[in-house]
């Protein structure tokens, strides 16, 4: 009558196995987002280096927010995480808005650029309502 305890003994080891190797997933899960803010991060940093120095223009600055906002708004593990970087984006899309309006009002951009910019922001304020919102009910 060895058989309960053979199962048992199965069942163990097997549970053991997979939880060890989830847990190595998580850990490297977890190096690779590690890596990917650290090379993001750079990206911005060198931007902002070449921007200050007039090499780069606003929009690979601004692309470079974008990309290293984004990827911490969806890999934050908090909703209050996931809205504060919303909040980064929409402030990002609130300064092209004013300087392409600016810019429309001197004839050097169209009417289109402004409306493209008008939907960014729209789009940006439309995921950080959504945010909030799951929040108060999640």
């Amino acid at each position: 009558m060895n058989t309960p305890r053979t199962l048992l003994l199965v069942w163990f080891v097997a549970s053991s196995l997979f939880a060890s190797l989830a847990r190595a997933d998580e850990a490297s899960y977890a190096k690779i987002l590690k890596e990917r803010d650290a090379v993001l991060s750079q990206i911005v940093a060198q931007r902002e280096s070449l921007f200050a120095i007039g090499t780069t223009d606003g929009e690979a600055l601004q692309a470079a927010r974008l990309a290293l906002w984004s990827f911490r708004r969806d890999t934050a593990t908090t909703k209050e995480g996931k809205i504060a970087h919303q909040e980064s984006i929409v402030g990002l899309y609130e300064k092209n808005l004013a300087d392409l309006k600016a810019r429309a009002r001197t004839g050097v951009v169209g009417s289109d650029a402004v409306l493209l910019a008008t939907d960014s922001l729209l789009q940006a304020q439309q995921t950080l309502e959504e945010l909030r919102t799951d929040r108060k009910t999640g």
